[in-house]
């Protein structure tokens, strides 16, 4: 028995679902005109694919239309070109710190979009970045202990030499009060004992007066001169 009933329609693939209100179509056509792929924008967005290429025939979503962009597939709200920004493109202002968690967080949106290799590579780009953030943070610490550790050196053997230096003034004190302590109780042998130090007058025995007599000459005449 042949069926006589009139063939049905084929179902879209999108029917049944809510059509999504306009600010999301918005989005999407702003997304698909920057260089997006239309299945990256059904997946973002949570559209039909077929429903946005019905919606981009019609409304005649052209792509020449747009002035060129360099395309580097990154989301318009993407964390790097925020933190690029911020810096006015000056890249050296950037800790590894922060680009860890740029990777890091693109590697969670290529995991939400499905995308299992990009998240695979932006996982291996964070570890790396970690890695050598830490290095970097190693070596400072090192060079700041060096650093710490020669200063205490340098103050302890300040610390030391001064030691030293108040040790001898203390010494040359004492004896100098003692001295003076000398010169108080006997002046006469406290006076010959200073000069004896000062090296100005000898505190040995005053040599004999010359008697002008030769040595030698007999009977001991003195020596009178040529005639």
């Amino acid at each position: 028995m042949n069926d006589t009933s009139p063939t049905a329609p084929s179902v879209p693939a999108d029917a049944g679902l809510h059509s999504a209100p306009d600010e999301v179509w918005e989005q999407v056509r702003a997304d698909y005109l920057a260089g997006w792929s239309a299945p990256a924008c059904c997946r973002r967005h949570g559209v039909g694919l077929s429903t946005l290429r019905k919606r981009a025939a019609e409304e005649g979503w052209r792509r020449t239309d747009q002035p060129w962009t360099t395309p580097n597939g990154l989301d318009r709200d993407d964390e790097g070109l925020a933190l690029e920004e911020s810096v006015d493109g000056d890249l050296e202002q950037i800790p590894l710190g922060e680009l860890s968690v740029v990777a890091f967080q693109r590697m969670m949106r290529a995991v939400l979009h499905g995308n299992a290799m990009e998240a695979l590579r932006w996982r291996r780009v964070h570890n790396v970045i970690q890695s050598e953030a830490a290095e970097i943070e190693r070596r400072q610490w090192l060079a700041k202990t060096r650093q710490a550790r020669a200063e205490e050196k340098a103050r302890a053997a300040t610390e030391a030499l001064m030691k030293g230096l108040r040790e001898e003034t203390r010494i040359m004190e004492a004896d100098i009060r003692r001295r003076e302590a000398d010169v108080i109780a006997d002046p006469i042998d406290g006076i010959d004992d200073i000069d004896g130090i000062d090296g100005v007058f000898s505190s040995s025995p005053a040599s004999p007066p010359s008697t002008g007599v030769l040595p030698g000459l007999p009977g001991g005449a003195p020596f009178m001169g040529p005639p």
